[in-house]
């Protein structure tokens, strides 16, 4: 069943988390410059033990990807600093990587084939790296313009060879990061027909009505989602002709990160510390529900002191304490696994059949989430 486990001090939080390829295997970072890898993660949540604590960043780990065939993580942080790490005789190595920023790193990804890895940086660019044998280190080729303010999230399009940025100025834009010296021939993917770019050209962009914080693309790489600080959701459909655009708006609070988990539904995690579900139902996408429902037992709770039990008790309070009830009281989540905002998603296995996902929070936790254990309406969604 779905569960969560205070891995961390819920005075530390959270900054980022990611599994090997078996499960077997976690690494994140408790919002620090450490970051901590744990084995044994196939057993129950209390039995995880901790391997490893890799200390090399200065500043706080601000991002983390595990490549599942390469087996190497990525990582990067506020120190403006990234490093490669590769598993070897029982010890993890880092390997240099030439950044050339001057702000602090928000975000790293591998591209899925793993040959190459993209940064979202505070100095309005992103450098995407790949690896020079000749000089057994990592450097980054920039894509710069038209960013105008901090990049703070990064996805790349299954052909690995598309890069979608969000940023504070308020846009998500589609860049090519076609490296010549270590892809293959160009595949533009759902651009096909439009002409093709050089590395860093921009396709298009989208505006949103806040920063945006988290962009991911569907399975088959022809829906792209990103999430704005407005409470809104936008879904880019490709195929054929102009991208066509969809905002979902919804009436809880902004998303920190989306992952898909078909390419008709996606998740959002951010401040509402609950996981929700979106959903294409054919006439088009909207909210579908929360991934965290409320036990039972607490909804007869609920009920059995509404009413006119509910404004006696308000009464009482108030009588005692010249206050009404907090504001706490009256929105109490303590029965939700998460208790505070969800920083950062992933699945445990591939989107295109994803069955689980996790989440990591501020509060020091994470929960596994067993998508066919919930109540949720998988075939509209097409899991």
């Amino acid at each position: 069943m779905s569960q969560a486990y205070q891995i961390v001090p819920s005075t530390d939080g959270i900054t980022a988390h990611a599994w090997n390829s078996d499960r077997t295997e976690l690494a994140l970072s408790p919002n620090n410059n450490e970051l901590i890898i744990f084995e044994n993660c196939q057993a129950p949540m209390s039995e995880w033990t901790q391997k490893f604590k890799l200390t090399e960043h200065d500043l706080t780990i601000s991002g983390i990807d595990w490549h599942p065939v390469t087996g190497m993580i990525v990582t990067c942080a506020h120190d403006r600093n990234a490093f490669v790490w590769t598993y070897s005789d029982g010890v993890w190595n880092p390997s240099l990587v030439i950044l050339r920023i001057e702000y602090a790193a928000i975000d790293c990804k591998w591209s899925p084939d793993g040959r190459k890895f993209a940064v979202a940086s505070g100095a309005k660019c992103v450098p995407v790296c790949h690896y020079e044998e000749e000089n057994s280190w990592w450097v980054s080729k920039m894509i710069k313009k038209p960013h105008k303010s901090t990049v703070l999230c990064v996805a790349w399009h299954p052909n690995s060879q598309l890069i979608a940025t969000g940023s504070s100025d308020f846009k998500c834009r589609l860049f090519s990061a076609y490296v010549e010296a270590t892809d293959d021939s160009q595949d533009m993917g759902p651009l096909a027909g439009e002409t093709p770019a050089s590395f860093a050209e921009m396709y298009h962009d989208w505006s949103a009505n806040g920063w945006v914080h988290c962009v991911d693309w569907s399975p088959s790489g022809n829906v792209l989602a990103f999430g704005a600080h407005d409470s809104s959701l936008h879904v880019v459909t490709f195929g054929g002709g102009a991208p066509v655009t969809q905002v979902v708006r919804f009436n809880f609070l902004p998303l920190c990160t989306v992952k898909f988990i078909s390419d008709t539904a996606v998740l959002g995690g951010g401040h509402d510390c609950n996981p929700a579900v979106f959903a294409d139902s054919g006439a088009g996408w909207g909210f579908s529900e929360f991934c965290d429902k409320k036990p039972a037992e607490e909804k007869k709770a609920e009920v059995a002191t509404s009413g006119a039990a509910a404004a006696r008790a308000m009464f009482q309070n108030k009588t005692k304490t010249g206050q009404t009830q907090s504001k706490e009281a009256m929105n109490d989540n303590s029965w939700q696994k998460h208790q505070s905002p969800v920083t950062f998603m992933q699945q445990l296995n591939p989107a295109s059949t994803c069955s689980e996902f996790s989440t990591t929070a501020l509060d020091g936790r994470i929960a596994v989430w067993k998508l066919a254990e919930m109540d949720l309406n998988q075939g509209a969604m097409g899991l």
